[in-house]
């Protein structure tokens, strides 16, 4: 399969990856045992790559119709939970607006206000602290970096 760039490759593996996943969108508590899970996982990636390197593309999606039109019930769950987890994470994000009132009782909001105190919006890292992420990430010293570096260079130039 010739790719005329890489960023068409890009977005054809992530329509690709979009479209199954919206269909086989199992979680591991569905299954008996973890193997069991694995093996789904390992079927549903198989499939992908088939699609998107063009391997065998109609049994395919002959499979993934057959699969679909069998599992409706489980797929329309499966988007109502995503849905409720995905609506409870934002109501969670987002937390107790706070207001204040002015002489007048108009109220303020994180948007603005309209007496003249204002209230400054909430905000929510993306990354929890303490996180992997958030952690700092240690790196040597310069000078180790450069004793090492110098040593190097000495022992390839004798």
């Amino acid at each position: 399969m010739v790719v005329s760039s890489t960023a068409s490759s890009f977005s054809k593996e992530m329509s690709i990856r979009r479209k199954i996943s919206s269909i086989f969108n199992k979680r591991e508590e569905d299954f008996p045992s973890l193997r069991e899970y694995n093996d789904y996982l390992e079927e549903v990636e198989d499939m992908t790559f088939n699609l998107i390197e063009g391997i065998d593309v109609a049994a395919i999606e002959a499979k993934i119709e057959k699969y679909r039109k069998e599992n409706a019930e489980q797929i329309a769950n499966a988007e109502a939970r995503k849905a409720e987890e995905l609506a409870a994470a934002l109501k969670a994000s987002k937390g107790p607006l706070h207001t204040e009132s002015t002489d007048t009782g108009a109220a303020q909001t994180s948007q603005g206000a309209t007496g003249g105190v204002t209230v400054q919006g909430q905000y929510a890292p993306s990354v929890v602290p303490g996180s992997v992420l958030a952690a700092a990430r240690p790196t040597p010293p310069l000078a180790q970096l450069g004793g090492r570096i110098a040593s190097s260079f000495r022992r390839i130039c004798s």
